[in-house]
């Protein structure tokens, strides 16, 4: 992550600074979310047991996932009119998308298939068409918050059994 950092040609005593950020700096973590849709296909590819990627796509979803849904929802949607075409469909994916992670117990892989599909498309959606729409409205404080909360997330190196690598 790059931040650019000005610094005024002053005495050192009244020197001061200012960090801009840009919103994919902000949303960095918000990306990371591909490795996650990439994790599900490697574990597939490689033959893992599907209970192991079961039980990593269920915290995931419960620690990672939703919670992200909730800062998009509280922080960068509030970017834009809350009758905005474009909020309105990444509401609705976001709601499709909670369901999907109820993994159906008697065709686990169908499930993570959807799961893995699905959310790959969203976050594609959301970068290529939302984001540049928030970065009209985005101030620096507002994407200083909004790095903040998603830099409090949990990632996919927390999870113990990493089957991917």
């Amino acid at each position: 992550m790059n931040l650019l950092i000005e610094l005024p040609q002053t005495t050192a005593s009244h020197m001061s600074y200012t960090v801009t950020v840009n919103l994919n700096e902000a949303c960095e973590r918000h990306h990371k979310t591909l490795f996650f849709c990439w994790n599900i296909r490697a574990g597939i590819d490689k033959g893992v047991d599907i209970q192991r990627i079961v039980d990593y796509v269920n915290w995931y979803g419960e620690k990672v996932l939703f919670k992200k849904f909730e800062i998009e929802e509280n922080y960068l949607f509030s970017l834009l009119d809350e009758d905005h075409y474009l909020v309105k469909r990444a509401l609705k994916e976001h709601r499709r998308l909670r369901r999907l992670f109820k993994i159906d117990a008697k065709n686990p892989m169908k499930s993570l298939i959807y799961i893995e599909e699905e959310l790959d498309l969203h976050i594609r959606f959301e970068e290529k068409q939302m984001f540049p729409e928030f970065e009209k409205n985005a101030t620096q404080k507002k994407l200083k918050v909004i790095k903040e909360q998603f830099n409090s997330l949990l990632t996919n190196t927390d999870w113990k059994d990493q089957f991917w690598l």
